[in-house]
């Protein structure tokens, strides 16, 4: 892998996790106030859900390299200067992760000027990254008048979450997904069985930032999405009686990727934590772990009161000590041992590195007697975590 460039359960909670799965935000200035905001308020409104498809608090943050133009304000001399270029056909390039900025630059994206027209309203989807690991698309809209944001909601200069009203009219509602004509969303049987989809801002008010990843790693026997397919997407705008149907195809533009099934265990107060698979992307790192949290023994700030499923996030580091940043996750606990998966993507290592690690770690919360609430805040104001040393896993690389 080349060296990559430096980096330059109601409606309203659904679209709030969609939101911040995909958030394209400085990290270090937004994304507690808003883990704060929303640790609290899923922990009122979800007691029977438990994880199934969304690690919500573990998916907060993915940075925005150029800071505040996907987040809904830009600087009179920022709007100057990107009066002369074309927003549409660079919507990774401006409001990406580091992943998506690095594939631009590589010429890793696929473009695209499909759309469908319903009620005065143009959508169209300009840029397609499929790197084997996550599928990205460029979202795009066409509405003479309409002032909502295309995604819903917006980060304001506090750092807050700023939502649509409910029924605004042109922002996304739903979105349906279909590959080669099967769905792969809103399925009846089973929520496991059900692609995670997530949006976030884009460039400007009218795009957005569309993500989603196969459901491979989730210990359920569905296959990797092959390297190329027809993928249709639905996508429902409030206000408009009829769907967009727009035909996209997806072709993975990266063949080298790094694969490692180490299956690496690590054991530490009856809880057992094991490596299913890490892969290396120019674009994407992804890290598959498996949960065993069914002793009785665990201890109790493992988990919280109203659920079985382990408290514990992961944070990767490369052989440097540098931290990625996370850009979003799903998980699935149906499995026939109750064991958890969870799937994580975070931005790319910037260099191959020999080795990289994964340490677990809990939140730590305001109030030292509960394991769910507010998060403790250190003097930057970042959630506190609690790094879980004897389960942390060194990984080394072999191209």
């Amino acid at each position: 892998m080349e060296k990559l460039p430096n980096q330059t359960d109601s409606q309203d909670l659904m679209h709030i996790r969609h939101t911040i799965q995909s958030m394209e935000m400085p990290v270090d200035s937004f994304s507690n106030k808003i883990m704060n905001r929303l640790e609290e308020k899923n922990r009122r409104s979800s007691k029977t859900k438990r994880m199934k498809k969304t690690l919500v608090a573990a998916s907060t943050a993915a940075a925005l390299g150029a800071g505040i133009i996907g987040s809904g304000f830009v600087s009179p001399a920022m709007a100057e200067s990107l009066g002369n270029i074309p927003l549409v056909s660079n919507v990774f390039k401006l409001a990406g992760d580091l992943g998506l900025r690095t594939a631009h630059e590589k010429g890793l994206i696929t473009e695209g000027n499909q759309s469908d027209t319903q009620d005065g309203i143009t959508i169209s989807v300009p840029q397609v990254m499929y790197d084997g690991t996550r599928v990205s698309m460029a979202i795009h809209r066409k509405a003479p008048g309409l002032t909502s944001y295309l995604n819903g909601s917006h980060v304001n200069t506090d750092g807050e979450v700023i939502s649509e009203p409910e029924g605004t009219k042109g922002t996304i509602r739903r979105v349906d997904l279909f590959m080669n004509g099967k769905p792969l969303t809103h399925l009846s049987e089973s929520l496991a069985r059900q692609i995670n989809v997530g949006w976030g801002p884009g460039v400007d008010k009218d795009s957005a930032i569309l993500r989603f990843s196969d459901l491979s790693n989730q210990g359920l026997g569905d296959p990797a999405f092959p390297d190329q397919f027809d993928l249709t997407m639905k996508l429902t705008l409030e206000g408009v009686n009829d769907p967009f149907t727009i035909n996209v195809p997806v072709k993975k533009s990266i063949n080298n990727n790094i694969v490692l099934s180490s299956g690496i265990t690590k054991e530490f107060d009856h809880i057992r934590v094991t490596l299913e698979k890490a892969e290396l992307s120019p674009s994407t790192t992804r890290v598959s772990i498996i949960e065993d949290g069914t002793s009785n023994e665990i201890p109790k700030r493992y988990k919280d009161d109203k659920t079985t499923i382990l408290q514990l996030g992961y944070d990767v580091f490369d052989d440097h000590g540098t931290r990625l940043e996370l850009l979003g996750g799903q998980g699935n606990d149906e499995g026939s041992k109750r064991y958890t998966y969870k799937d994580y993507t975070y931005e790319p290592f910037k260099v191959t590195p020999k080795s990289f690690t994964i340490k677990p770690f809990l939140h730590v919360y305001k109030d030292k007697n509960e394991n769910h609430g507010e998060f403790l805040l250190d003097s930057n104001g970042e959630p506190v975590k609690e790094y879980i040393k004897e389960l942390e896993m060194a990984i080394p690389v072999t191209e």
